[in-house]
């Protein structure tokens, strides 16, 4: 898969409402902190833009974003530079997404956390050129994708392309009965972020 940049979104609780305010002091915490081991630089509002990305959380390689495109609040992921090999891109792209809605479903940082679901995703490859938004343009990617999710999910999972010819290459992925963020995490290899060991205090 020659296509690098890849966008994956997903879906919070349709009650979860961004709170621009609150979410962009868990970004700036998260900088501080080097929550995600990967260079993380800035945090940018854009919660003047209806329906589109609220909260970006801005990084070297990936940037994360609270979105509410579509009047659909989710996580959505971007790998923009520095990609992994071919053959581990999605699962890559997948495991950081995945990692980080698990790390907002915990964070103290917020006063009703949202709850991602795994039944629903949406899948962008956002190299234009290499992977227009037509059944031509998919054809290459399909095998893998098909295979990558089905390895995941290990229960059918429904794909189905998305948008006109000027959109990003963009699939809808459906599946009736989705495992856990816990478990797909599992799957791909563990959470990025490990909890941190409390260390005894001896006398």
């Amino acid at each position: 898969m020659d296509v690098h940049r890849i966008q994956l979104k997903v879906f919070a609780q349709p009650s979860f409402v961004i709170d621009p305010h609150r979410s962009i002091r868990v970004f700036h915490r998260w900088i501080k902190e080097q929550v995600l081991p990967e260079q993380l630089v800035d945090v940018v509002d854009y919660s003047h833009v209806h329906h589109a990305p609220r909260v970006a959380l801005i990084g070297h390689g990936s940037d994360y974003y609270l979105d509410d495109s579509a009047g659909r609040p989710g996580l959505l992921y971007f790998r923009k530079r520095s990609a992994p090999p071919a053959h581990e891109r999605l699962a890559d792209a997948f495991r950081r997404c995945l990692t980080t809605a698990r790390l907002l479903e915990r964070d103290p940082g917020f006063d009703s956390p949202p709850q991602f679901a795994t039944s629903e995703l949406l899948l962008r490859f956002v190299d234009r050129l290499l992977a227009p938004n037509t059944d031509e343009g998919y054809a290459p990617l399909r095998e893998q994708v098909e295979h990558f999710l089905a390895e995941l999910y290990r229960k059918p999972v429904d794909i189905v392309r998305e948008g006109s010819e000027r959109e990003m290459l963009s699939l809808r992925i459906r599946a009736a009965s989705a495992p856990s963020l816990d478990e797909l995490l599992e799957r791909l290899g563990g959470s990025l972020v490990q909890p941190k060991k409390r260390l005894l205090k001896l006398a």
